[in-house]
């Protein structure tokens, strides 16, 4: 390896993200942003794509190696270490593993931090450089050299996100740009209506809802949104969805290639996820008398995986409908949110002794079923990977991310001896008057 392509990757590397939910156990694997990895020149580099073969035809990244996670062990060989390495999946939970091996093996490995979804996100970030990084066919030399980001081979379309004009002509940027001018909100009344088309098909719960939600949310009243899936569950999850958000569901089909159409249109204004809840004299009104008020709240008792994953789904989707989500964590469902590196503070004996008997953050919780060692999770996570699921980890991101409130038992902490300094970041500290005020404007509270 030559040590200008040594120097290159070290200047575009971090060795460590400050990310809550990063698998931290101590290791000091070589780790990259989204921003740094568009910036590099990836000639410099090997790319190796552990996502499936069918993620990539839709979804690839020119001149990658394509080997799934499922087949690396096999096939580690054909991975050549005579430059750096950068490694990505879909969320960048897989590539920390497969990263962690290669550099056990003298590569210098460096992963790239969530996955290709977070490049792709960031490049949607940036309109301009998006057009440039979007490989639209034109293998024009002078195209090809523009930046030194990887080309995407991706239409601009499956960005997931298609806005057109009401005539269906107009090009996605400039429609956008006119979304963008009604406000962080969108619902701007008497602005000019839009069609916006969302591709969910190969989403799981909650994501397409979630996908719908967090598209229609920034548009003005009038706009028709069109969007096609492929769960099965989405036939009823939309239906509901429109019913509870008060928008209109204009048509719900399915097609003989098992395709699911639904048009709809934006009836009503979207508070963002988790805004404060109104008032009583403001709260929604009820045909049968009283008011209503349809905030959810969770009391996370277990700390076992597949339980914290059910109630991630169901916050996601609660926080799609617009409705305030609480997920209160007390006794063994705080080791869910203690930070995956030790912390050292200051403890007694007792509390050290349970610190060590306990999991330490989401990657080291196991199965209330099936568990067989730690074997179970691994399996689960796995399957959850090959069938289009998002991992615990992506689910939390995407839950405080759209305002999921995260609230740990003070008490429990005190009698567990957990300390506030080795949780994850944007979690509050509470009691019981915090889980019963939650409780108290929710239609529904559930114990897990």
């Amino acid at each position: 390896m030559s040590h200008e392509h040594m120097r290159g990757a070290s200047d575009m590397t971090d060795k460590r993200i400050n990310s809550p939910l990063a698998d931290d156990d101590g290791d000091a694997i070589k780790r990259i942003t989204p921003a740094r990895f568009a910036e590099l020149d990836k000639s410099t580099v090997t790319l190796l794509d552990l996502r499936e073969p069918d993620e990539v035809l839709v979804h690839g990244l020119d001149g990658a190696i394509n080997i799934p996670f499922n087949q690396i062990g096999t096939r580690l060989s054909q991975v050549p270490n005579d430059k750096p390495v950068v490694v990505f999946c879909r969320v960048g939970d897989w590539s920390e593993q497969v990263t962690e091996i290669l550099a056990d093996r003298g590569y210098d490995a460096i992963n790239l931090d969530g996955g290709f979804q977070a490049y792709r996100e960031y490049l949607a970030s940036l309109p301009q450089q998006r057009e440039n990084d979007v490989d639209d066919g034109d293998a024009r030399p002078e195209k090809q050299a523009r930046g030194s980001a990887a080309t995407l081979s991706i239409p601009a379309a499956a960005q997931q996100i298609s806005l057109r004009g009401p005539e269906h002509e107009s090009k996605s940027t400039g429609a956008a740009d006119s979304a963008a001018s009604h406000g962080s909100n969108g619902d701007t009344d008497g602005a000019q209506p839009h069609a916006v088309f969302v591709d969910a098909k190969g989403l799981k719960c909650p994501g397409p809802i979630v996908k719908i939600a967090d598209t229609l949310r920034p548009l003005p009243i009038g706009t028709r949104l069109t969007a096609e899936a492929t769960e099965d569950a989405f036939l009823s999850d939309i239906a509901v969805w429109c019913e509870r958000t008060g928008n209109h569901l204009v048509s719900l089909e399915r097609d003989e290639n098992g395709v699911i159409h639904v048009v709809i249109d934006k009836t009503a204004h979207m508070p963002a996820p988790g805004a404060p809840a109104a008032a009583p004299q403001q709260t929604g009104f009820n045909p049968d008398g009283g008011d209503v008020r349809h905030d959810k709240t969770f009391v996370v008792f277990s700390g076992d995986l597949d339980k914290t994953i059910a109630v991630f789904i169901m916050a996601n989707g609660a926080a799609a409908m617009g409705r305030k989500v609480t997920i209160f964590f007390t006794f063994w469902g705080l080791n869910i949110l203690r930070k995956p590196k030790r912390v050292r503070v200051r403890k007694t004996l007792i509390e050290r002794m349970f610190g060590m008997m306990m999991p330490r953050g989401t990657r080291k919780l196991g199965l209330s079923r099936m568990n067989m060692g730690g074997i179970g999770a691994k399996m689960i996570r796995w399957i959850m990977k090959s069938k289009n699921v998002e991992s615990l980890e992506s689910l939390m991101r995407q839950a405080t991310d759209h305002g999921v409130r995260l609230v740990a038992c003070q008490m429990s902490m005190d009698i567990m001896g957990i300390h506030q300094e080795e949780l994850i970041d944007g979690v509050e500290l509470g009691g019981v008057s915090t889980f019963l005020g939650s409780g108290e404007t929710s239609d529904m509270s559930l114990f897990v």
